[in-house]
């Protein structure tokens, strides 16, 4: 036999196996909401609420990598804020943004997985509203800073293929509120559920 024609056996053998041993990638495509609950870290002045209630809901991508290892990545729209008290005046801080999050997942079971990354938030919208003798509002809030980012740590529980339940604490790193000349970062929890509408599957190699 040829050199030539050993080098292609070879070559053939070697494709052979690897597409034997391939991993299959999985994407996935869909929407997801559900409550936040958002809190203000650190000692903070005035707060009168320890949780602040609100919803988000969004679109997310989701690719995993064989049946161990996935990448999730959203894009949400997010209600959050805080609610404070001074000199009897009753303060609503209510800030709306566009929140990305990007997660990398541990499969631990067809069921369970594990999720770990970070997130950033984008203000869109924000309203100050001070209730007492007369209601003011005030938007935008030039307490709310445009831009806070931390991470996420959770866990997702799967009924089946297409529902699944989605929980996240997430922790801020960065300033997200600044009330009398002090910044202070937020933090806050979400349950949701997210439904998978589009799935697509294909070889690694």
């Amino acid at each position: 036999m040829s050199k030539r024609r050993v080098l292609v056996v070879l070559l053939a053998m070697m494709l052979f196996s690897l597409s034997a041993s391939a991993q299959m990638v999985k994407a996935s495509f869909g929407v997801t909401g559900g409550g936040i609950a958002t809190m203000m870290s650190g000692t903070v002045p005035y707060i009168s609420s320890p949780m602040y209630l609100n919803g988000y809901g969004g679109a997310f991508a989701t690719v995993n990598y064989g049946s161990i290892l996935g990448l999730r990545a959203g894009l949400n729209y997010s209600m959050q804020g805080s609610s404070y008290s001074l000199s009897g005046v009753s303060i609503n801080a209510a800030q709306s943004y566009m929140q990305v999050p990007v997660s990398l997942m541990l499969h631990l079971r067809s069921f369970f997985s594990l999720q770990a990354g970070f997130y950033q938030n984008i203000l869109m919208s924000s309203s100050l509203t001070e209730s007492g003798r007369s209601s003011v509002v005030i938007s935008p809030d030039e307490g709310a800073l445009k831009y806070n980012f931390g991470a996420l740590a959770g866990f997702t529980f799967n009924f089946g293929r297409v529902v699944f339940l989605d929980i996240k604490y997430h922790y801020g790193l960065s300033n997200s509120y600044v009330i009398y000349g002090k910044g202070y970062p937020s933090s806050f929890a979400t349950v949701g559920l997210g439904f998978n509408i589009i799935s697509t599957r294909k070889s690694a190699f």
